[in-house]
């Protein structure tokens, strides 16, 4: 693994353990075992430090998005930001520490819009496959956030997992209408 990989492990356990207020370049050197100097070599602040591993958390979810099958990417699309795990669950914990901070930090702001435009507009050329291009954004969107909302139930432990992950599929169903996504049968 390399230093600056390292690097951003260290972010995201800072974040999970103390909150996103937590990060430092002290508290991230610590957290990967790593030199203030080395820290302070790839990333000269904070604000830097946080952005870094917010541009990593959407580069990693892309990643995984093109890994996932064709038939797969809708329901990849809508369900990936519901955690049906403890690692999943951290992830989601994280960027809603990123959504809290960006309120202050109109980078970061501008990197999560970014992400969830990119995400929408994937899941609306998904969709358009099989449905009108007008409505298909505006059920990816519908989609979008539905799943959003539904993954902050499950970190605030109102809905498992699996449950938040059945509704979004059902209600990506009905917001598709007669399209026949299949998302909900999709395993």
């Amino acid at each position: 693994m390399d230093r600056r990989t390292e690097i951003i492990l260290g972010v995201w356990r800072v974040i999970l353990e103390r909150g996103i207020s937590g990060v430092s370049v002290r508290a991230v050197a610590d957290a990967a075992n790593v030199s203030v100097g080395l820290v302070q070599h790839y990333y000269r602040s904070k604000d830097l430090l946080i952005r870094a591993s917010a541009h990593a958390m959407v580069a990693g979810a892309a990643n995984r998005y093109e890994r996932v099958a064709t038939q797969d990417s809708v329901r990849h699309l809508v369900t990936h930001a519901i955690p049906t795990s403890d690692r999943e669950r951290q992830g989601v914990v994280i960027w809603h520490a990123y959504l809290a901070a960006c309120v202050a930090d109109p980078e970061l702001a501008q990197i999560l819009r970014d992400a969830k435009a990119g995400q929408e507009r994937e899941l609306a050329d998904r969709l358009a496959e099989s449905m009108p291009a007008g409505r298909a954004a505006i059920a990816a969107r519908a989609a979008v956030a539905l799943a959003d909302g539904l993954s902050a139930r499950v970190i605030t432990g109102d809905l498992s997992g699996p449950e938040a992950v059945t509704a979004a599929l059902a209600a990506l169903d009905e917001l598709a209408g007669d399209a026949g996504t299949g998302a909900s049968g999709a395993g």
